[in-house]
């Protein structure tokens, strides 16, 4: 799962029709817990798997990728994704020798990574053998290394929450040798495990191994580990603080959790699901040979997971956060992600694939796998994602009024895909990591692959898509699958060319979108002839049901060929309506139009179906009371009517302080975030407001690092044109442009503003603004902000339309005039960090920071009157508390003290002043 962000480096393995034969790896290493680093020996007995003589051996050091800062990005960015500040990684060998301890020539060289394009130094490490090694012959060598891992929030190869986790690279492993040479983009191959590790007796070790033994003598634990049949990764989650759960089932393989304290309870959940998903996933698809599975809670927050052979990380998330307020109400959620990650051990470890390039084979079918798990055992149509606690109010609350009663898939999978197409992301499925766009990049294997699984599961029927699933694992366990051996593999068993549908969906980008335009009845022999034109606005076609209801209630399925303009259904009486692809089983990029008539949902309850249009009211209206005078201060009903994806149109009355009347807000939205509002407001006795705003977003390609192409937000332009009868019966033409692009490089925002203002006689004022902010990193985890803030204001202005001081805390009179010169610098300071303070089961306490900060500036009537007397210098001090709470939201408390230490023209009424306030959501 992704959830996604900064890249997780995944290693990866290909092999072009190529079965190795194993090599075997004997580790013998310690763990230093001070120094954060494991040292010690790898024997390899390596085996030439090629059909030529080698000169030298290759292998990887993935740690080394965290060697060096990232030089693509500011240092306040990338100090956020450490602990204490930048923290090296690296892989050290110390010598190489044969297994006569004769030294072997060495070199360490830079290569091309999948993940990131910095600190590619010192990634591969090449042997020289003594002489050629003949195909099938075997060469013993010993690699002594040091490997140290970074502190930082990476949440795997890194040490966090005192925690030591690593999925992959924590030794030294061979690369894979292909037609082309040695692969050199992370290509992992399966070999034989023997571990033996020390680590203090205090510490608890997760090892991804079959057999696992524990030796304790004097202050030191020895963990022995072994595997009984080949794997691709050793990894190892290790920390002092682990608390372990075993299921006693006396089943295979054995469900072990490793959490933090006090949440035993959440590890018999997960082990039960385990044992569930693992024996479900077996009976449909085969039994893979682990014999032994840990699951560790993660050392950040999130709702992710991440597998390797036998261990797999799931987010602390899903261990605390996951049931505050309303205890379960995620429980479905994170039963979906641990079956996605323990498909994984099918579809990655058991069978593999080339991540670079076709990545979509892992999460595609993890995806596939762990939806109709999850669709089987909770339903597939409605309401699915959270559970049934009807005694609950606050969730049914949730699920009523603010969320929607969700369905998972559509939830987590197809909104997404929507959105991915729509903001023009789509690409080929089956491309190379560094070629690929990054910003839909999970989209597209994970979704959209998913979504194409699915078509065809629907195509072939899904018992007989489960069965070629299980062939395809008994062909290819410990083996790794291309596209094209899915592709013909699938054709054998069904007999069916997949040709266009594999080139469509998986070797160029496209969409498939069918529209039912129009129906055309005609009465003949006592039968109605309908006439349903279909329309398709993608350019990919597929098969699928067409369900039509007729007047009498009732209902006929018939099956469309994907390609005809016209499809004949033959009736007894006339059609009430109809739908393309009722069950959803195809990828299509716009389900509105599968209706016609279009389907509208009148309702009280909040929905967002994917399907129709909704008009939402209120079942009663929603009012608040004064309990001094039990006088009801506010009262409001409001209709909506809206689609998920284009529009929203909102029209309320409303009565609140004496004042009634009715508020007509309609948004329409464009791809990549650009949006258009309208609103108009009307109060008694005959008062009008109105807005009408557009905000349009300018893309740039940024590198940051990663290898692929990114793209985010260089500029933010609204234009927006109002007017408010009540405030002044003034017309404004509102111009803001916001400057990202200099955010990533140099922590630097900027933004300019011009207001102009419009009376009865014309033209009457203008307004220019203008802020400058930038951050430091004064030492780890502080940063310094300094921001500068300019105004001019023309013309002949209201005092409320003049520049004033209401940014500055420190003061609490009123300050206008018409040239504003401010800076403000902010100085913040952790205090704790890392906290799991739990109240009531409300919120989690997670920081405690200080700010520390001066405001410095005034306002004057004109430029020439600018001097010390209109200046203001304040200073002020405030601590945050930081919290997260319901769907990891975040909820901070500020409260401060600030005061004036200097004016220029002393105000006796400025004396300070205590505040507190909170913010909530993102």
């Amino acid at each position: 799962m992704k959830k996604f962000i900064l890249l997780t480096f995944f290693i990866a393995i290909f092999v072009s029709n190529i079965v190795w034969a194993e090599s075997s790896y004997k580790i013998y290493a310690q763990l230093s817990p001070k120094e954060k680093m494991i040292s010690g020996k790898v024997e390899v007995d390596y085996e030439n798997n090629t059909q030529k003589d080698l000169e030298e051996i290759y292998f990887y050091l993935p740690m080394n990728l965290y060697k060096e800062k990232n030089p693509y990005i500011s240092n306040v960015i990338q100090d956020s994704q450490y602990v204490n500040g930048f923290d090296p990684a690296y892989t050290k060998i110390n010598r190489v020798e044969d297994d006569n301890g004769k030294a072997l020539e060495y070199t360490l060289e830079e290569g091309k990574i999948l993940s990131q394009n910095y600190s590619l130094k010192d990634n591969y490490l090449r042997v020289k053998l003594p002489k050629s090694l003949a195909p099938k012959e075997r060469f013993r060598l010993v690699i002594y290394f040091e490997t140290k891992f970074p502190e930082a929030y990476f949440g795997d190869m890194a040490y966090a929450s005192n925690a030591f986790l690593c999925r992959f690279g924590w030794f030294p492993y061979e690369l894979a040798h292909t037609q082309n040479g040695w692969d050199k983009g992370g290509i992992l191959v399966s070999a034989n495990f023997y571990l033996e590790l020390l680590v203090p007796k205090s510490y608890q070790a997760a090892v991804g191994m079959d057999e696992v033994q524990e030796e304790v003598a004097g202050d030191w634990k020895r963990i022995i580990g072994k595997n009984t049949s080949p794997r691709r990764s050793l990894p190892l989650a290790i920390s002092s603080e682990y608390r372990v759960y075993k299921l006693y089932d006396d089943k295979y393989p054995e469900i072990y959790v490793y959490h933090y304290p006090g949440r035993e309870y959440k590890a018999r959940i997960f082990a039960s699901y385990a044992r569930e998903i693992y024996d479900y996933y077996s009976r449909l698809y085969g039994v893979t040979k682990h014999k032994r599975i840990n699951i560790v809670e993660g050392q950040t927050y999130g709702l992710y997971g991440m597998t390797s052979d036998g261990l797999i990380i799931v987010g602390k998330s899903a261990f605390n956060s996951s049931d505050l307020i309303t205890p379960f109400i995620l429980e479905r959620l994170n039963e979906f992600l641990l079956a996605h990650e323990i498909a994984h051990l099918w579809w990655a470890m058991d069978i593999s694939t080339d991540f670079d390039r076709e990545n979509w084979i892992s999460e595609g079918f993890a995806q596939y796998l762990s939806i109709t798990y999850f669709e089987r055992k909770y339903g597939a149509k409605g309401g699915n994602l959270f559970p049934d606690l009807e005694d609950d109010y606050f969730l049914s609350y949730i699920k009523d009024y603010l969320l929607g009663d969700l369905n998972l898939r559509e939830y987590m999978v197809e909104i997404p895909y929507i959105y991915y197409l729509r903001d023009g992301w789509d690409e080929e499925i089956v491309k190379d990591f560094w070629n690929s766009c990054a910003n839909g990049y999970s989209d597209k294997v994970y979704n959209k692959s998913y979504l194409a699984l699915r078509a065809l599961a629907y195509e072939f029927g899904e018992d007989n898509f489960d069965n070629y699933i299980k062939n395809l694992h008994e062909k290819y366990e410990n083996k790794v699958i291309t596209t094209e051996e899915i592709k013909s593999n699938l054709e054998k068993y069904s007999g069916k060319d997949l040709s266009e549908f594999f080139k469509k969906w998986f070797y160029s980008k496209g969409k498939v979108d069918y529209e039912i335009v129009g129906i055309k009845t005609l009465y003949k022999d006592g039968k109605y002839i309908n006439r349903i034109e279909i329309k398709n606005n993608g350019e990919i076609n597929i098969p699928c049901e067409v369900k039509v209801f007729t007047q009498d209630k009732q209902e006929k399925k018939v099956i469309y060929d994907g390609i005809s303009k016209i499809l004949e259904v033959e009736t007894n009486v006339p059609i009430d309506k109809v739908v393309i692809d009722p069950d959803s089983k195809i990828p299509d990029a716009n389900r509105v139009n599968n209706w016609y008539p279009r389907k509208i949902i009148f309702t009280s309850k909040r929905e967002i179906p994917l399907d129709a249009y909704v008009f939402y009211y209120d079942l009663v209206p929603s009012f608040s009371i004064d309990f001094s005078t039990f006088e009801i201060n506010y009262a409001s009903y409001h209709l909506e009517f809206y689609d998920l994806f284009n529009f929203h149109l909102l029209l309320e009355s409303f009565y609140q302080d004496g004042y009634r009347g009715a508020n007509f807000i309609f948004t329409r939205n464009f791809p990549k975030d650009d949006n258009f509002t309208m609103q108009f407001v009307f109060m008694e006795p005959d008062i009008w407001a109105g807005k009408l705003s557009f905000t349009k977003n300018i893309w740039k390609k940024f590198d940051l690092g990663i290898s692929n192409n990114y793209w985010d937000k260089a500029y933010i332009l609204n234009f927006s044109l109002s007017y408010n009868e009540l405030l002044n019966n003034k017309l404004y033409f509102d111009f803001v442009i916001t400057r990202v692009a200099d955010y990533y490089k140099k922590a630097l925002l900027s933004q300019f503003s011009l207001r102009t203002g419009y009376s009865r006689v014309g033209f009457d004022m203008y307004r220019v603004d203008g802020v400058l902010s930038k951050d430091f990193l004064i030492f780890p985890q502080s940063t310094l902000n300094i921001t500068a803030k300019v105004g001019y204001v023309g013309g002949n202005p209201d005092e409320e339309e003049r520049v004033n001081l209401s940014d500055f805390k420190s003061l609490t009179s009123d300050y206008y005039g018409n040239v504003k010169l401010a800076s403000f610098i902010n100085w913040n300071i952790p205090i704790a960090k890392d906290l799991e303070l739990k109240f009531f089961n409300f919120f989690i306490l997670h920081r405690l920071e200080t700010n520390v900060y001066l405001e410095f500036g005034g306002v004057w009537d004109n430029i020439n009157s600018i001097d010390k007397a209109g200046l203001n210098l304040g200073l002020g001090f405030e601590f945050v508390y930081k919290f997260i709470t319901f769907f990891d939201l975040p909820l901070n408390l500020y409260m401060g003290y600030a005061f004036p230490i200097w004016q220029g023209t002393p105000n006796p009424n400025e004396v300070g002043r205590f505040y507190s306030y909170l913010s909530f959501g993102l």
